[in-house]
């Protein structure tokens, strides 16, 4: 996979060079959406530093935890509160979240964590996520037997990234795979226009029910990734205030808007600027912030709507 970019240094900046975006090669495009790398070694961080805070995702993913341990920690009101006591193990799978999650490394730690399309994991190895939705368990738990095979010795390889590559690529070519997909908007628009073709005859609720089966959420929720996507793609380059970013994200007015972000993030707008900038536990919402900078500018919402990271509201 190639490197997207890396958190760069601004306000807190502790680990600048400590979390790499990593994006799939076409092969993998409408499997894989993204991995992220997470490397504190060598870094002489807090225990509140330690803290890794992400937003509500549609996306399920695969973690490897390379070295040291990760804690799953609870979320209250958008703030992380106390660690859970059983670390996690080497090969972990989180379902979709629909709010905001966190962890916490007792000391240095190096993970990686592969997000997937959720239709890609039926065609690969027929799971279904309604029963993983807001769920982290061990990998084992999940996968079939011939997925543990094919991801066997990956956290050992020198280069696990391009060994998943490896490995994954002739599955995906197996499976029929989706070509061209660039984020949850243009993800979502492939899924319902599949939906529709091998639903001929049947009406729009039969195609919403078949997109719940294969991704353990409701079209409605989808919908609302695909324009927190745009509205941050969007700000991402124009940086403009946020009655502008609604407008151009597809929300009918700026509450609107404040609401979704808050769903996703558990912050107001506000707030989410704040402790991007200021807290080293939100350096994920940095390197996502990086990410759609270097991303080509965003002008047509519905049509190019990108996955990106949170907006840097002003």
């Amino acid at each position: 996979m190639r490197r997207a970019g890396i958190e760069r240094k601004r306000h807190v900046g502790r680990s600048s060079e400590a979390a790499r975006l990593h994006m799939p090669p076409p092969a993998l495009a409408g499997c894989v959406h993204s991995a992220i790398e997470r490397d504190t070694r060598g870094l002489s961080l807090t225990a509140a530093e330690r803290i890794n805070m992400y937003p509500a995702s549609p996306l399920p993913s695969l973690s490897w935890i390379l070295d040291g341990q990760l804690h799953m920690v609870d979320v209250d009101g958008g703030a992380p509160a106390r660690p859970r006591d059983a670390p996690l193990p080497a090969l972990v799978f989180a379902g979709p979240f629909r709010k905001p999650a966190a962890s916490w490394s007792p000391g240095p730690v190096h993970a990686l964590m592969v997000s997937f399309y959720p239709d890609a994991l039926v065609r690969l190895w027929g799971i279904r996520l309604q029963a993983y939705v807001d769920t982290v368990v061990p990998a084992d738990q999940v996968l079939p037997p011939e997925a543990l095979a094919a991801l066997s010795g990956i956290g050992e390889c020198d280069a696990p990234l391009d060994a998943l590559d490896t490995r994954l690529t002739p599955l995906w070519q197996d499976a029929q795979q989706a070509a061209g997909i660039v984020g949850i908007r243009s993800w979502l628009t492939s899924l319902t226009a599949r939906g529709a073709r091998t639903s001929l005859g049947v009406g729009m609720r039969q195609v919403q029910r078949r997109i719940k089966q294969l991704t353990g959420q409701s079209q409605r929720d989808l919908e609302l990734y695909a324009r927190i996507e745009g509205a941050f793609a969007y700000a991402a380059h124009h940086a403009p205030d946020l009655a502008t970013v609604a407008a151009n994200a597809g929300y009918s007015d700026q509450s609107h808007l404040g609401r979704e972000v808050k769903r996703v993030t558990g912050l107001s707008a506000r707030q989410l600027r704040d402790k991007t900038w200021q807290d080293e536990a939100f350096w994920l919402y940095r390197l996502l912030d990086a990410s759609a900078r270097n991303a080509p500018p965003v002008v047509d919402m519905e049509a190019d709507a990108r996955s990106n990271g949170p907006i840097r509201f002003e």
